[in-house]
């Protein structure tokens, strides 16, 4: 329930009993305060207060005995005059070199009594605690949900409790009423900590570092009315956030010192089980990410982005991959983020829907360098079956519009059967943009042309089709399209003429040539049989 260091602390913090001298040797847990009257019997997790005279005699009959003493932990009344008593200085050393003795204080003895009766209150306080530990750890386990965890922990405490996560988000409070902070009543209604307060925070740790445990510490900001009780929240031991508790009224610190720790355990077992919480158990970058692509507060992002000295690159774009089942895994997952930002080094990668978006650099023409493309493509061969590419952008804030261009080339990328390729948006835009419309009117607005040499193709087993096609797309070049076609160009001139003959076209109207290059498109996104 309590070692020996932790009463000691409490005596002297809360009970203001001086402590002329302790040793501790073991920690060990205590569960029980006994009178030293008749000597120690069955010692293990009891705490002896006693008087110094006692404690020798006890000490000179262990010593005759076959059996030495099994750690004995000791408050121990002394006299004045006997504190500087080389017997009694050796007795105690005899002590603690053959294990009777593990852990010992001195105190006067005319503060023995008041030491019984501290002890005793701080065990039957500890006994409360661990009650309401308990009952709170047992509400998280039943289902309750955020809320009622942080309402039962504030009736606790006696004080307003706030989670944020640790980018200053705040995620939830356990009651507005009872706080009347214009600062915190700000940041509430906002949902993010105030810049103020990052900061001063940010200072603190600069100045004195914070613990790597969900020990409670205070952070006091001069432009708020109250001292805050702070305990960190950990998930296999990466930072989620924090347990804040506005202290507007005192309360006992061995209460705060265990009970929000367990506020903080509590809180997780909520947020693991809740969907629109699950990114708080990124890293830092991968919460600001977030928020980014689900359209945070501009201004709060930039200054967490600041503040956090998280800079992302100057042209950058979201790569989104989707896996094949057997990949969703935490070790397949984690494996493939690190091939990933060794491919892209600086790149951002985090999980996202079941898919993982990666932030990534772009070079000056606004695509990965050739490089780069080369090694993605080898991850279609270890469980990777889609990349999709935005558009690039400069500005961390058009990331949301980016994730959602990622997003939208898988559908593309299904329809035209696209397979092991890195699809960029801007060679499938004309496609996403066809992907909003009905597919019904999409056809009429083909070139006609298009349907006769369909026609005629079938008919005659040609290449008509194929031909036109090939032609648009290499800008009407006649070197290049009969190297493509991997035909003499004698033989492009007369397929070129059978298509003007045929159709009418006029291959030099710049109008034609646009109807028709879309045209080929709306009829691929269509599946039209050629």
């Amino acid at each position: 329930m309590m070692d020996f260091r932790s009463v000691l602390r409490v005596l002297k913090q809360e009970n203001r009993l001086e402590i002329l001298r302790s040793e501790i040797t073991l920690e060990d847990e205590i569960s029980e305060i006994c009178l030293f009257e008749n000597g120690a019997q069955n010692i293990r997790k009891k705490l002896y207060i006693g008087n110094i005279e006692e404690i020798i005699s006890w000490i000179k009959a262990e010593a005759d005995s076959p059996e030495k003493g099994a750690g004995l932990s000791a408050i121990i009344g002394i006299k004045e005059r006997d504190f500087e008593d080389e017997s009694v200085s050796r007795h105690l050393a005899y002590s603690l070199e053959n294990g009777m003795i593990s852990n010992y204080a001195l105190i006067r003895e005319e503060h023995t009594l008041k030491a019984l009766h501290a002890v005793n209150n701080i065990m039957q306080k500890k006994l409360k605690t661990s009650y309401q530990v308990t009952e709170l750890m047992a509400l998280a386990m039943r289902g309750a949900d955020l809320k009622s965890i942080l309402k039962v922990s504030e009736k606790t405490l006696e004080n307003p409790v706030i989670i944020i996560d640790a980018g200053f988000k705040i995620l939830d409070v356990s009651s507005m009423e009872d706080i009347d902070d214009d600062i915190w009543k700000a940041n509430i209604r906002r949902g993010y900590c105030s810049y103020e307060f990052i900061k001063e925070v940010h200072k603190i740790d600069q100045i004195r570092p914070f613990p790597h445990n969900s020990d409670v510490y205070e952070v006091n900001c001069s432009f708020s009315a109250y001292v805050k009780s702070c305990s960190k929240i950990f998930h296999k031991d990466r930072l989620v956030g924090y347990v804040i508790m506005l202290k507007k009224r005192e309360i006992e610190n061995a209460l705060i010192e265990e009970y929000l720790p367990m506020v903080g355990s509590s809180v997780c077992e909520v947020l693991l089980r809740t969907k629109e919480h699950k990114g708080v158990f990124g890293s830092q970058e991968e919460n600001l990410i977030h928020e980014l692509i689900h359209g945070g507060d501009e201004e709060l992002i930039k200054i967490r982005f600041k503040i956090n000295q998280i800079e992302l690159p100057e042209k950058m774009s979201c790569l989104m991959m989707k896996t094949n089942e057997y990949l969703n895994s935490i070790q397949a997952t984690t494996f493939l983020k690190e091939q990933i930002k060794n491919i892209l080094p600086g790149a951002f990668c985090l999980e996202e829907q079941g898919n993982l978006l990666v932030i990534c650099r772009l070079s000056q023409d606004g695509r990965l360098t050739s490089e780069e493309e080369r090694r993605l493509l080898g991850l279609f061969q270890q469980g990777v079956i889609h990349m999709g590419m935005s558009s690039p952008c400069t500005d961390i804030m058009a990331l949301k519009d980016a994730y959602g261009q990622s997003a939208q080339l898988y559908k593309i990328s299904k329809r035209l059967q696209i397979e092991k390729e890195i699809m960029y948006f801007s060679d499938y835009s004309f496609y996403i943009m066809l992907s909003n419309l009905n597919e019904k009117d999409l056809l009429q607005y083909v070139h006609p042309a298009l349907n006769i040499l369909r026609k005629y193709d079938q008919i005659h087993n040609g290449e008509l089709y194929k031909t036109l096609q090939v032609l648009v797309d290499h800008q009407s070049q006649m070197v290049k399209t009969a190297e493509a076609l991997s035909i003499h160009r004698n033989s492009l001139s007369y397929r070129i003429n059978k298509i003007i003959e045929l159709t009418g076209l006029d291959l030099s109207s710049n109008e034609d040539i646009f109807r028709l290059s879309y045209g080929f498109k709306v009829e691929k996104y269509c599946r039209v049989a050629v």
